[in-house]
C-alpha cells in the first residue's frame, strides 16, 4: 500500500491514486472552493480529473448552485460530465444515486457525511468497484479501514492532508 502526504488541493496530488479507466463515477463534493482555500486556476476540476484518468461519464454532485451552473456552463459541453446540485447528507440520498446512475467508481469529499456510506448494506456497497474517500476524522478513516477489510476491499493507497489533520483520503479497489 503506498502512503502519502500532501499539503494541495490539486486533484493530481489529492486524488491521483482514483482508477476509473471505462467506468462510470461520481463525483460527490465537486466544488472548487477558490473562495475558501487556493486553487490554481491551471489545476483540473476533480471531474475533469476524473474525466482524464478515463471515465466513461462523470455525475459531478455539490451543495453550491453556483458551482453546478459552472461545470453545466463550462465542462458538460465538451466533456462527459453532468453536475447536479443537491446535499449528500443521508443514506438515502446514496442509494438513490446508485440506483439511478450505478457507479463503479466514488470520489466522495462531503465534508464528514461520507459516514453515510457506512449505512449501506454490504450488497449496495460492494456495487461500488473502487472507492477515493475523504475522511473528517480519525474515527471514520478507522470505521472505513474496517469495512474495506471486512468486505475484501485493497487499500491501495493513503494521502494525509497534513493541511487539515487529521483529514485522509483512502483508496479502495474491489479484490
Amino acid at each position: 500500500m503506498i502512503h502519502e502526504q500532501t499539503d494541495s488541493e490539486k486533484p493530481s496530488l489529492h486524488w491521483g491514486h482514483i482508477k476509473c479507466k471505462g467506468k462510470v463515477a461520481v463525483d460527490l463534493g465537486c466544488g472548487r472552493w477558490e473562495t475558501i482555500e487556493y486553487r490554481d486556476p491551471s489545476w483540473l476540476t476533480t471531474p475533469e480529473w476524473l474525466v482524464e484518468l478515463g471515465a466513461s461519464k462523470v455525475i459531478a454532485f455539490d451543495i453550491d448552485a453556483n458551482e453546478v451552473n459552472w461545470y453545466n456552463e463550462n465542462i458538460a459541453p465538451k466533456m462527459p460530465v453532468t453536475a447536479i446540485h443537491a446535499s449528500i447528507n443521508s443514506v438515502q440520498n446514496i442509494r438513490d444515486i446508485i440506483a439511478t446512475y450505478q457507479p463503479k467508481v466514488v470520489k466522495c469529499d462531503i465534508e464528514g457525511y461520507e459516514r453515510v456510506f457506512l449505512e449501506l448494506s454490504d450488497e449496495e456497497f460492494t456495487s461500488i468497484d473502487f472507492y477515493a474517500l475523504e475522511t473528517h476524522s480519525d474515527e471514520l478513516y478507522n470505521a472505513f479501514i474496517d469495512k474495506f477489510n471486512a468486505l475484501e476491499y485493497e487499500i491501495i493507497a493513503t494521502v494525509d492532508l497534513v493541511h487539515a489533520p487529521p483529514m485522509k483520503v483512502l483508496f479502495a479497489e474491489k479484490k
